[in-house]
């Protein structure tokens, strides 16, 4: 009973509250300390004095011996690895097992299989060098003394087999790159790299489908690239539409003029040539490209209308074609003048022969059509003009210096010997048009020319204009001062 009361009392004391005058002076504006909350605290002694019950003390030791004894069972289970090797895959080992066969062999020497007689046998040296090819002869070991049996250099098969692929990629490189002269590489040529090469083989196959649209954009800056000509072969021009070959041309007459004159004369008049004998017309999308190359004058001149004249195969129809694009396109008068001189210089290295073939006539075609375009020619290139024509006043004269030497024909051959009509065209467009820049001497060959190579229906105008022309250097009297001069007025007269 002591002991229930004790406790009654203290639980007591502990919902005991605070006095009622402590808590009215506390309370509000009359607090004159601050309240002390009622808390259970622990200090840092008695926190520092805190232990373990036993129990809790034997666990631990527990787990501690228990490490310790598994880390002596793995120390000595090492150690007794080290110390019991199995020596069974020794190489001594083998030396043992001889010594207890040896010890067998010593007891059974009396048995009666040891006295075996053994048959000998013949053996081809053939069969004997084939067999010691595998397995050496002599008491050496064909596995641990290998070293000494091969006395010479051992083969290495790796390096058998790379070197069996070397030579084989060594010939077919040699295959690729060999050219028409006994297997040799032709001269100039270059190796272009796989992955260029596969772009624009691409570009090619695009090219050959092209109708509009943006163009692939390696081939813009094709004309930029080393060994452009190389890789403009990989795209396959033959096979691009007439729109690719448009399009192409405006992207390399935008380039270095001697690339463009290159493009015009392998690409563009092959293409025009071909399409023109194919069709007999040309396509709308050639003859705008023939447009476009002549923005630049002196590359289409020697790209394209120099070549096709002096081959000697150029046709009236391809002449008249091409001649009508240069008759629509405004060109300097200093390209104008420069092609009507090498013309010129063309046609007087053709032979007799060639002289009334188509070859002649299409440099007739094209030295009227620029003649038409009516432009102030230098006086170097009229009378380049007017030997021209007068190579042709008697070719059947054998005195006569103006005939072509040995090249003309003789004979009947000679006097048979017609010119075509564009030529008697080409002469009344140049009398026309310069009949006041020739000197006298010229305009009397020219009269006494008309006279040996003349046209029923051309040479009498021809001779009308040449007639009405003045000599090279005179002043042309003003109308207006003739007719005043005539009225008996000399006010407007500055010759007085």
């Amino acid at each position: 009973m002591p002991k229930v009361h004790s406790r009654s009392r203290s639980a007591a004391a502990e919902r005991k509250h605070n006095p009622l005058a402590d808590d009215i002076i506390n309370a509000g504006h009359l607090r004159t300390k601050p309240v002390k909350k009622r808390t259970r605290r622990v200090d840092d002694e008695d926190a520092g004095n805190d232990f373990i019950d036993a129990k809790t003390s034997r666990k631990i030791l527990q787990i501690g011996q228990d490490l310790a004894e598994e880390e002596a069972a793995e120390q000595r289970a090492a150690s007794g690895e080290s110390a019991q090797r199995n020596t069974a895959f020794d190489f001594s080992s083998r030396l043992e097992d001889d010594e207890q066969l040896s010890e067998d062999e010593d007891k059974f020497e009396d048995d009666e299989w040891g006295d075996e007689e053994v048959e000998e046998v013949e053996v081809d040296p053939n069969d004997l060098d084939t067999f010691n090819k595998f397995l050496p002869s002599g008491d050496q070991d064909p596995i641990f003394n290998s070293g000494e049996a091969d006395q010479g250099p051992g083969t290495n098969l790796t390096s058998l087999i790379l070197e069996k692929i070397e030579a084989y990629e060594a010939q077919q490189a040699s295959k690729n790159q060999s050219g028409g002269q006994g297997g040799a590489p032709p001269e100039g040529a270059v190796q272009l790299p796989a992955k260029a090469v596969e772009v624009f083989s691409k570009v090619g196959h695009l090219l050959s489908r092209y109708k509009s649209g943006p163009f692939p954009k390696p081939f813009k800056i094709l004309p930029t690239l080393p060994h452009w000509n190389a890789l403009l072969d990989v795209t396959r021009p033959e096979n691009w539409t007439p729109n690719a070959v448009f399009g192409a041309t405006r992207i390399f007459i935008s380039s270095k003029p001697a690339i463009a004159q290159e493009f015009i004369n392998t690409v563009l008049l092959e293409r025009v040539r071909e399409d023109i004998h194919e069709n007999r017309k040309l396509n709308v999308h050639l003859y705008n490209s023939l447009r476009k190359a002549l923005f630049k004058p002196a590359c289409f001149f020697k790209g394209l209308l120099f070549p096709l004249v002096q081959s000697g195969t150029c046709t009236i129809r391809e002449a008249h074609i091409i001649a009508s694009v240069i008759a629509r396109v405004s060109i300097p008068v200093l390209h104008s003048a420069a092609a009507l001189l090498r013309l010129c210089e063309i046609v007087a290295d053709q032979t007799a022969a060639t002289l009334s073939s188509e070859g002649t006539g299409a440099a007739n075609i094209f030295i009227k059509t620029l003649l038409e375009k009516k432009y102030a020619l230098p006086y170097k290139v009229i009378d380049a003009l007017v030997f021209h024509f007068l190579r042709f006043r008697a070719m059947d004269r054998p005195d006569d210096p103006m005939a072509v030497d040995s090249k003309r024909p003789s004979g009947s051959a000679a006097v048979e010997l017609k010119l075509p009509v564009i030529w008697h065209q080409c002469l009344l467009a140049f009398a026309q048009r310069y009949r006041n820049d020739i000197t006298e001497d010229q305009r009397e060959a020219l009269l006494d020319l008309l006279l040996v190579r003349g046209h029923k229906d051309i040479s009498p105008e021809i001779r009308r204009e040449l007639l009405a022309g003045r000599g090279r250097g005179v002043v042309v009297p003003d109308p207006e001062t003739e007719a005043a001069r005539a009225a008996g007025d000399d006010t407007m007269d500055t010759s007085v």
